[in-house]
C-alpha cells in the first residue's frame, strides 16, 4: 500500500473522495471536475482518463457495469478506501497550512465516510493549532518588517493573516457543530 499511497497524486485523491460515496462514469467524473471547484487539481480529458486507467491497474479503483444498463462506472476498491483513509489521516503540518490549506478543507469534505467523528474532530484541532501557531509566527514578521514593505505588500500580508484567522473561526464552528451532532 505505501508505494501506491506514494504514487498517487492528488488528482487521484480528489477522484478517489469523489467516487467513494457511488460509482461514476468516467465522463461524469470529468463533468464533476469541469463544473465544481474540482477543476482546479485538473478537468482536461487528458488527465482525468489517463489517471482513471492507472488507478484502476494500481487497482485503487474497479471498473463496473451500472446496475440497469451496460454503461461502465468507476467504483473505489477497498485498497482504494485504504490509500484515501491514510491520506486523509495524514499529520497537518505547518507546511500544509502555510501552502496547502485548500488541499486540507478538500481532506476535510472527503472525512465524513472514511474516518469516525472522533478522528475528524482531531483533524480540526489539528488545523487550527497549526494555523494559532503560524499566525503567530507572521504576526511577528509583520512587525518587525512592516516598516520596510510597500503599503500594499504589507495589507497584502494583513489579508493573509486574516484568512488565517478566518480559517480557525471555521474550525471552531465546525467542531460546535460536530459536538452537536455527536451530543457530546
Amino acid at each position: 500500500m505505501e508505494n501506491t499511497a506514494h504514487k498517487s497524486t492528488l488528482l487521484d485523491f480528489a477522484i478517489l473522495g469523489l467516487i467513494q460515496e457511488e460509482a461514476l462514469s468516467g465522463y461524469r467524473i470529468r463533468k464533476t471536475f469541469e463544473t465544481t471547484a474540482l477543476g482546479v487539481y485538473s478537468s482536461s480529458p487528458g488527465s482525468i482518463y489517463p489517471a482513471l486507467k492507472r488507478m484502476e491497474k494500481n487497482g485503487l479503483l474497479e471498473n463496473v457495469v451500472v446496475e440497469g444498463s451496460k454503461k461502465q462506472a468507476y467504483h473505489i476498491s477497498p485498497k482504494g478506501i485504504e490509500v484515501l483513509k491514510a491520506w486523509l489521516k495524514e499529520e497537518i503540518t505547518q507546511e500544509d497550512v502555510a501552502k496547502r490549506r485548500e488541499i486540507l478543507l478538500l481532506k476535510f469534505a472527503f472525512m465524513e465516510m472514511q474516518l469516525s467523528r472522533a478522528e475528524t474532530q482531531a483533524f480540526l484541532l489539528s488545523f487550527q493549532r497549526q494555523l494559532e501557531i503560524y499566525i503567530e509566527e507572521l504576526r511577528v514578521y509583520h512587525k518587525n518588517e512592516k516598516a520596510e514593505m510597500p503599503l500594499f505588500g504589507s495589507l497584502a500580508f494583513q489579508h493573509g493573516i486574516e484568512s488565517c484567522r478566518a480559517t480557525i473561526d471555521w474550525c471552531k464552528s465546525s467542531l460546535e457543530v460536530l459536538k452537536n451532532e455527536s451530543g457530546i
